[in-house]
């Protein structure tokens, strides 16, 4: 008897224990509270689970997440069904990653279309001096009696011979106009950068002083591959100084 009111005493305690509680009672969560940590309990979950769609998410609560009116794809942009397949996400943040618009490496080049409606003496464009090309020569090698350029396999040398006549009345300095770029273009196609030589007549790189009526006979190399020499219909050149391209048709 006295085992079952021991019994019954200690029931009524843990009832009267259970019914009434301990301590502070529990905070009351506004509606908001509530949001962010589902939000953030959610995100946490699926966390760690790379078998969703994004992979990795980001378990941090975006500005604007909770509102009523927020779209996550909106923060991708106007990508296509088919691009959003490729969109990739930084595994720390969660952020798509959006790639760097692809940049045009052709946009500083030189282009064959360009103007080459000038003469050979604008193109070239050194005052009081014409200029004339008549001749052009192809070959494996190119050597003088005191240089020689070697032969590059698969290559060939095409070398202009250039006549340039001052026809002024006063000497002219050729070192003002030694800074400049030539560049041969064949069949409209293929194009090359005139080759570095140490010769006297090299009009890339000539900065001596042609007198008042003198005659100089000058050269300008280029190289280019066996393809683009074995049927040659027309030569371009363009002569770029001071950010200014003029083009010729020799």
């Amino acid at each position: 008897m006295k085992i079952k009111r021991v019994f019954l005493f200690i029931s009524v305690l843990c009832f009267s224990l259970l019914f009434t509680g301990c301590g502070e009672q529990l905070y009351a969560m506004t509606d908001e509270e509530e949001a962010i940590i589902t939000a953030y309990a959610s995100k946490a979950v699926s966390k760690f689970n790379k078998n969703q769609t994004l992979g990795i998410a980001n378990a941090r609560v975006k500005p604007g997440e909770l509102d009523t009116e927020y779209n996550p794809e909106e923060e991708i942009g106007d990508v296509t069904e088919e691009e959003n397949t490729e969109v990739e996400y930084d595994p720390e943040t969660g952020e798509p990653i959006i790639p760097e618009e692809t940049i045009d490496d052709t946009s500083g080049e030189e282009s064959s279309s360009q103007d080459t409606g000038y003469s050979f003496t604008s193109a070239v464009d050194v005052p009081g001096v014409e200029f004339n090309c008549s001749e052009f020569d192809v070959s494996n090698e190119y050597k003088t009696d005191s240089y020689v350029l070697s032969k590059a396999s698969g290559k060939q040398y095409l070398v202009l011979y250039i006549t340039a006549e001052n026809t002024s009345d006063s000497s002219v300095d050729f070192s003002k106009y030694s800074n400049r770029d030539y560049t041969l273009s064949i069949n409209g196609a293929e194009k090359s950068s005139t080759q570095f030589t140490p010769l006297g007549n090299d009009l890339a790189n000539y900065d001596g002083i042609l007198a008042a009526g003198d005659t100089k006979n000058f050269i300008l190399v280029f190289l280019f591959n066996n393809s683009s020499v074995e049927n040659i219909t027309s030569l371009e050149l363009f002569v770029t100084s001071e950010g200014t391209t003029r083009g010729t048709t020799i």
